[in-house]
């Protein structure tokens, strides 16, 4: 990155900065005096530019994860001003923004007692709608061919399985909602169906993992033992019947697709 770039960058980036900050950032990354003279020259466009670029971030955010911003409050300002300044956003895509302001926040934000202990999860399982709604599904009409337990298990790309110290996917949608959620754990399933929406659904331990192990690359039955061992389940009738009708509900969710490829 050139000199130029440098105060381009901190100039956006960072707080408010005067001509006498951008003259001495520009001593101080080695700009030219001409580059540097245009820049003062320019300083008032610039500015104009900043706020573009930090309000453009803003509203993907708010657009992303509104009830966590609302919630937080005044300390969410500061800490988009310091994630902006700290590290800046790397991404090329708008959408992934979200993302890198939460791993920069994480471990910021727990050791902070203005911050409730579940607003990471709501954030993040807010933020999960676009990541969501932007993969691909099967086309409308898919039909899955029949499964083997000797096979893995075509899983839709447009999913993610989280775990959760908290339901914060039972928190109502009102932003000016402040309730707190309940503690527990959760497993939740968050896809996209043939029809473009995007969909949660609660599962037991069992058939988290079950999925947990299909998405790894285990056959069907690999998945299935493996589940119930790690549940201390004994492969009962029950059991076989429980995941069955799991695997049947998630084919026409568009989840299941059918078998994988066979690759012996």
């Amino acid at each position: 990155m050139s000199g130029v770039e440098r105060v381009l960058a901190e100039l956006t980036l960072g707080p408010p900065l005067s001509a006498a900050s951008v003259a001495a950032l520009c001593r101080e990354h080695g700009v030219s005096a001409a580059d540097a003279a245009a820049l003062a020259e320019s300083l008032p466009r610039l500015e104009i530019y900043r706020d573009l670029v930090r309000g453009n971030l803003l509203e993907a955010l708010r657009l992303s994860i509104p009830r966590s911003i609302a919630r937080l409050g005044a300390p969410f300002e500061e800490y988009f001003d310091r994630f902006l300044a700290e590290r800046g956003p790397r991404t090329h895509y708008l959408r992934d923004v979200t993302t890198e302001l939460l791993d920069f926040c994480a471990p910021r934000w727990e050791a902070d007692p203005r911050v409730p202990p579940f607003l990471m999860e709501l954030a993040r399982h807010e933020a999960l709608h676009i990541q969501v709604s932007a993969m691909p599904t099967p086309p409308v009409g898919h039909v899955p061919s029949a499964l083997s337990l000797h096979r893995g298990v075509m899983l839709s790309a447009a999913l993610r399985l989280v775990q959760y110290r908290y339901a914060v996917h039972e928190l109502p949608e009102d932003e000016a909602d402040r309730s707190a959620p309940e503690l527990r754990s959760v497993s939740l399933l968050v896809y996209r169906s043939p029809e473009h929406d995007v969909r949660y659904l609660e599962l037991s331990r069992l058939a988290s993992g079950i999925l947990e192990r299909l998405q790894a690359g285990d056959t069907l039955g690999d998945a299935v033992r493996g589940a119930a061992a790690a549940e201390g389940a004994a492969l009962t009738e029950t059991v076989l019947s429980g995941a069955a009708q799991l695997l049947a509900d998630l084919a026409d969710r568009g989840v299941v697709w059918g078998p994988a490829a066979d690759s012996g």
